[in-house]
């Protein structure tokens, strides 16, 4: 594993750029949506006075009439491979700059290009990715340099995420060279799932402007395809993912999906970085969402929180431990596995338990869970869709949250449940292994298996009954730190290492440009 330490902390950034494809609560489909709403704040915060930290986002459906936005700028025109593009900026409301000083929190503008967003979909709709989604990115990554211009805003750091972003890496590279202002800047690449590679055909690389030599296997080339994600991969001065082990994983296949040589290839320049929640969201004291408050030292909320998601489940039995699951219902989650599992438990004379899902997804997997439900009615009860509100109350109310994912780049959900003292049964992939210490604060499955999920389950019941041991789980959860401040050092010094002032850093750069003029 590699140690973040090792990078040297030369200083931190006075401003960074933040790119996303999606912000909570404005745009999320999941994860990526509450990391972008909370890193960026709580870098913000570390950084020393006068920091400046800004966030672009693709403009949205409704955008133009959201109260929460106001529109800055007028209208700005721009040259795409496709035409003439026309951008348009909104900003959130209450993140203004005032006059000769920068926000209390990050800026957060939205950068709308003509109708390549205002659609119903953020990737896609149906099911079916939009056929224009490399267009969709690639334009609003050069939107980005148009609104940079606009604002004159030269950041030291630009930290990027997802494929969505990729192309903007490559295009710092070929713009750096005409424009040596730009080519201070230093980069970060976040990777949150490895399994979404932007893929696209390759004809279209021809329309980019990049060199040939950077439409190599080592380059923007994926097995005939162009991919956007080796665009932040192979062109950012760091590249990080969000937990230690899966670091690790997608090292070798099949985790790294086909780009474990390009990982390797980035050597120390390859980072796991735990990913953290919100603590002032997800505090179980202050949390509006459920039903009484409770903390560490006061857990009778906990139980007003119990019965109350037991009436909402209509389970049969309020003396059974009730375990809860939010997800997306997908063969990554491990919900196949899972269903099996549970209707084998519940189809016997094994221990009893109540059983509330949340969760959206494919079709024939939220088919199987509403027959589940119907089969065991009073012990499994199913919510299709997504809910904010009820997902707290799921986190507060359980006993036990259960997550039998095939991998997990990091996971949130174990973390939130921790939080709220909701002890996690695991199978111990990715970020799952670095969270959760089996027999202390929460268990592993013992397979990947139908197996493994009723193994983990005759163990939790086990414990349930042992109320000391339950108890000091519970409180071990509850003391886990799994907060942004605790992360957000390991950025900086990340940062630090591609400041301008990390020579080995300036020296690449220069080599680079040099052999793109010969």
């Amino acid at each position: 594993m590699e140690n973040v330490q090792k990078i040297p902390f030369v200083d931190t950034p006075g401003s960074l750029l933040f790119l996303t494809s999606e912000i909570s609560p404005f745009m999320k489909t999941g994860g990526l949506g509450d990391y972008s709403q909370a890193l960026p704040p709580a870098l913000l915060r570390s950084m020393a006075d006068g920091g400046d930290v800004r966030i672009f986002c693709p403009g949205f459906l409704g955008a133009e009439t959201d109260p929460r936005l106001t529109p800055v700028g007028g209208p700005l025109t721009f040259e795409t491979p496709w035409g003439e593009k026309t951008l348009r900026v909104f900003r959130a409301a209450d993140q203004k700059e005032s006059a000769g000083s920068c926000p209390s929190g990050p800026i957060l503008d939205f950068l709308l290009v003509d109708d390549l967003f205002d659609r119903k979909g953020l990737y896609g709709e149906a099911g079916q990715d939009y056929p224009d989604n490399f267009i969709r990115y690639f334009s609003w990554s050069l939107a980005v340099f148009v609104w940079m211009g606009e604002t004159g805003f030269l950041p030291d750091v630009v930290h990027g995420n997802d494929w969505q972003t990729g192309m903007f890496f490559p295009l710092l590279r070929l713009k750096s060279i005409e424009d040596s202002s730009l080519s201070s800047i230093r980069t970060v690449f976040t990777i949150h799932n490895l399994a979404f590679k932007g893929l696209f055909p390759f004809d279209l690389f021809f329309l980019t402007g990049f060199p040939a030599s950077w439409g190599g296997f080592d380059g923007l080339e994926y097995y005939g395809d162009l991919s956007m994600i080796k665009g932040g991969i192979v062109f950012s001065d760091y590249v990080t993912t969000v937990s230690p082990t899966y670091r690790n994983e997608v090292l070798s296949e099949p985790l790294g999906a086909g780009l474990s040589g390009a990982l390797k290839y980035r050597g120390e320049r390859f980072l796991g970085v735990l990913n953290g929640i919100d603590d002032d969201v997800w505090n179980p004291l202050t949390d509006p969402m459920i039903e009484h408050p409770f903390s560490r030292t006061d857990l009778s909320g906990k139980e007003i929180n119990r019965h109350s998601l037991i009436r909402k489940g209509n389970f049969s039995s309020a003396d059974a431990p009730v375990i809860g699951c939010v997800t997306r219902m997908t063969s990554q989650k491990g919900i196949d596995l899972l269903l099996l599992a549970l209707d084998q438990w519940l189809s016997g004379q094994a221990k009893p338990f109540s059983f509330f899902l949340l969760g959206t997804g494919d079709p024939v997997l939220e088919k199987k869970a509403l027959e589940l439900e119907a089969k065991y009615r009073g012990k499994v009860h199913v919510v299709i869709g997504f809910d904010e509100g009820l997902s707290h109350q799921i986190y507060a109310g359980s006993d036990f949250f259960m997550m039998p994912s095939r991998y997990e780049p990091c996971g949130l959900a174990q973390m939130y449940a921790m939080r709220y003292g909701t002890i996690p049964l695991v199978f111990p992939t990715g970020g799952l292994r670095d969270t959760v210490s089996d027999g202390v604060d929460g268990l592993w499955m013992s397979s990947l298996s139908e197996e493994g999920v009723i193994d983990v389950l005759d163990r939790a019941l086990d414990l349930y009954q042992d109320k000391k041991t339950f108890f000091s789980y519970r409180s071990h959860s509850m003391d886990k730190q799994n907060g942004w401040e605790e992360r957000t050092g390991e950025y900086l010094r990340i940062y630090a290492g591609v400041l301008p002032s990390a020579p080995e850093i300036r020296q690449g750069l220069l080599m680079a440009r040099m052999a793109l003029k010969m």
